[in-house]
């Protein structure tokens, strides 16, 4: 079958071509002239005579911005106010703005009082216009200022931009015055100020010299120093030995305590080997020894001789004995003297140890105060020096300056200077004739293609296949010349049976075109078509009827079917009756048979309404009507069914699937882009073959085709009737030019 078309929504844009934008040219011309006369001559006419009477004459002057002057930087050593290079553009816009001031321009107006006429009015309010008049613009990549002003008299023009200027430098020389004077004297008072506090800060230093020995203090500082260190030393010297001290003490009492807890002297011994030598040299200890060991001698001598019973060896084992008592008991003695005096030697070390740390230990604050008392006051007296010699510095420095300025004072001069006086304008600057007319005439052109434009996009209406095609998306299957557009037609022509009155028209051309592409519209074979409009009046019917007899003509056996049954037109076309038709055979009054009436067309049969049944799309929509399609598509080569209104009434709407297809027929100039997108919706949505569009009743205009084609056609065919071709005897008298498109309005 055949492919749908693309659907184009309502609203969406389509973007114009060039072979468009000179139809539209083309076709408004009438438009473009229109305009090029009203803007474009009139423009240059107006243009003419602004130039006689009212011309514009500027007047032009030149200031030249210097970077600096390197002779007055040199003398001053930079304290001249030069103009960083780098900072020069935009001191060249602060000049702009200067020249534009409102003190320059009301002081230029005073001095032209009573000569000038165009800024008349207040001081305020004539300043505020001239600046608004007056162009102050740097010009790029020079250090120059361009200051122009434009009016209709060129004298004052002349003498106002003269004195701006004049004015502008002299306000610039007075206020670099100024500015030297007020800084000069801002260092005049800076300078006493540092003064006074350069002798304030002199009688503070000599007062507190005097006062506080500051030289003294200085030469002392050092010795206090090396004291502290040696203090510092010796004290560690003694934190030393109170350590070693405190050790022996604490270790001596521990070990007493465990002796006497034991009874076992020999550790004391051991850690205090000076006491056991002082036992040792004992007198009394070594007598005692010495008579202990003569005994035992003695002793050893008479057991040898009279043996250990005897009497006197008895007796002098006894006296060894004593004599070895008496030793223990003198040694124990002595010895616990000696660690009574061990102990004592010990704490005396600890507590002179202890009291020569805190000796020391209050010698190394005194001495650390005396130190940092020394340095606090020189400290405080090198401070001031500094202070004072850092103010003595800034004074000779604001001195040097003011120097610097009292010559810079003498040398200076503005560093802007007037290049360029205006004189009186030879020629006026405004209006530029070639341009502005140039530009009228472009402008008239222009706006006269863009109004073309914005009315071609504004009207919606369909008038073009081309408007077809791409607002719509349906292929085009023909287009139907309008009956006024054909010279060679007399007005009363019946559209309806144009292709047997006329065979030879360009209209009926128009609807063997429309059957030749009906061929090539579909895969299959088209034995039944609905012929339908979006709306009343569109041509459908006239469509329907001079495409069954194009069909006819060629040999073919057509069946035209009216199922419109509220504004039938068939009966009227063809001249048969409408008493039995298409509603008495779907409500099975007459058979088909009956109902079907020959036409005097060769092989074209008509099936009217018939009267109006009281549900049509109801009716139309049975079985019944389906099966009569059915078999009349057998009986018949074509069964062209001519319906309703799309989008008017629903009766289309059931029998559109019963047939192979659907052609949509649009009114030129008439139908919109959306009416017949709603109606391309309503046959997608039906689920009908939508095989294209017939552009009815189309006019030639300006960028057109049918001018050309008419007479291109007639001389093809070889017709060249003379005057009008007559109406046949189909035709009725009184028929307007529209045919059976006026009976089908409602």
């Amino acid at each position: 079958m055949s492919q749908q078309p693309t659907v184009i929504l309502p609203g969406s844009a389509m973007a114009l071509t060039p072979a468009d934008v000179w139809r539209v040219i083309r076709k408004r011309f009438w438009l473009i002239a229109a305009c090029f006369v009203v803007f474009g001559l009139g423009g240059v006419g107006g243009i003419v005579a602004w130039r006689v009477w009212a011309p514009f004459y500027t007047a032009e002057g030149v200031v030249e911005v210097e970077p600096g002057q390197a002779q007055a930087i040199e003398l001053t050593r930079g304290y001249q106010q030069a103009i960083d290079v780098r900072l020069f553009p935009q001191y060249i816009e602060s000049q702009v703005r200067a020249i534009l001031n409102t003190r320059v321009l009301t002081a230029a107006l005073k001095v032209l009082a009573g000569q000038q006429t165009m800024y008349p009015g207040p001081e305020e309010v004539a300043a505020y216009e001239l600046g608004e008049d007056l162009e102050v613009v740097h010009a790029l990549n020079t250090q120059n200022i361009l200051v122009t002003l434009t009016g209709t008299d060129a004298t004052q023009v002349r003498d106002i931009v003269r004195e701006v200027l004049t004015q502008y430098v002299e306000q610039l020389r007075s206020d670099r015055q100024q500015a030297d004077a007020d800084r000069q004297q801002e260092l005049r008072a800076e300078r006493d100020d540092l003064k006074r506090q350069l002798d304030e800060l002199g009688r503070k230093l000599a007062s507190y010299r005097d006062e506080s020995a500051v030289v003294v203090a200085d030469e002392r500082g050092g010795e206090q120093v090396a004291v502290l260190n040696a203090l510092v030393r010796q004290l560690t010297v003694i934190q030393v030995e109170l350590a070693a001290a405190r050790a022996d003490w604490n270790q001596f009492q521990e070990l007493r305590r465990q002796s006497e807890e034991t009874r076992d002297l020999s550790a004391v011994l051991m850690t205090f080997p000076e006491v056991m030598e002082t036992l040792r040299r004992d007198p009394t200890i070594v007598s005692l020894t010495q008579a202990s060991t003569a005994l035992a001698q003695q002793l050893e001598g008479l057991e040898q001789r009279f043996g250990p019973q005897h009497e006197s060896v008895r007796r002098l084992k006894v006296s060894v004995q004593a004599t070895a008592n008496d030793l223990e008991a003198k040694r124990a003695e002595v010895l616990g003297q000696l660690i009574q005096q061990q102990g004592a030697v010990l704490k005396n070390r600890y507590d002179s140890a202890r009291a020569a740390e805190a000796e020391i230990q209050t010698r190394v604050s005194e001495a650390r105060g005396a130190a940092l008392s020394a340095a606090k006051l020189t400290a405080e007296y090198r401070a001031r020096e500094e202070e004072y010699r850092r103010v003595l510095d800034l004074l000779n420095v604001v001195e040097d300056g003011l120097e610097r300025m009292r010559i810079s004072a003498v040398m200076a001069r503005p560093n802007v200077r007037i290049v360029g006086r205006p004189d009186i304008p030879p020629e006026p600057a405004e209006p530029r004739v070639a341009l502005y007319s140039t530009a009228a005439v472009l402008f008239s052109l222009l706006a006269g293609v863009g109004l073309s434009l914005l009315i071609e996009l504004v009207d919606t209406r369909l008038r073009t296949p081309t408007q077809v095609v791409r607002h719509v998306g349906i292929p085009m299957l023909s287009r139907v010349p309008d009956l006024t557009e054909d010279e060679r037609l007399s007005l009363d022509t019946n559209l309806a049976l144009v292709c047997h009155t006329a065979p030879h028209s360009l209209l009926a051309e128009s609807f063997r075109q429309l059957r030749t592409h009906l061929l090539f519209a579909s895969d299959h074979p088209i034995r039944s078509l609905l012929v339908t409009s979006p709306d009343p009046g569109d041509g459908k019917s006239t469509v329907a009827a001079n495409l069954a007899i194009t069909m006819a003509r060629t040999g073919e056996r057509v069946l035209l079917v009216e199922a419109n049954f509220r504004r039938p037109v068939l009966p009227r076309v063809f001249d048969v009756p409408d008493t039995i038709g298409l509603s008495n055979v779907l409500v099975g009054l007459n058979s088909i048979s009956e109902a079907i009436q020959a036409t005097a067309i060769e092989n074209l049969d008509v099936l009217v309404g018939g009267p109006p049944p009281p549900s049509p799309a109801g009716l139309i929509g049975c079985e019944t009507m389906r099966q009569l399609i059915a078999e009349e598509v057998q009986s018949y080569d074509r069964v062209i069914v001519d319906g309703a209104p799309m989008l008017v009434v629903a009766d289309n709407h059931l029998v559109t699937p019963m047939l192979d297809g659907v052609i949509l027929v649009f009114h030129a100039g008439k139908n919109t882009r959306g009416v017949a997108q709603r109606a391309v919706q309503q046959v997608v949505a039906l689920h009908g073959r939508l095989f294209g569009a017939v552009l009815n009743r189309v006019r030639a205009t300006k960028g057109g085709y049918f001018r050309e084609s008419f007479q291109a056609y007639y001389d093809y065919a070889g017709t060249r009737p003379n005057g009008r071709v007559a109406a046949a005897p189909f035709d009725r008298p009184g028929r307007d030019q529209a045919g059976t498109e006026d009976t089908d309005t409602a």
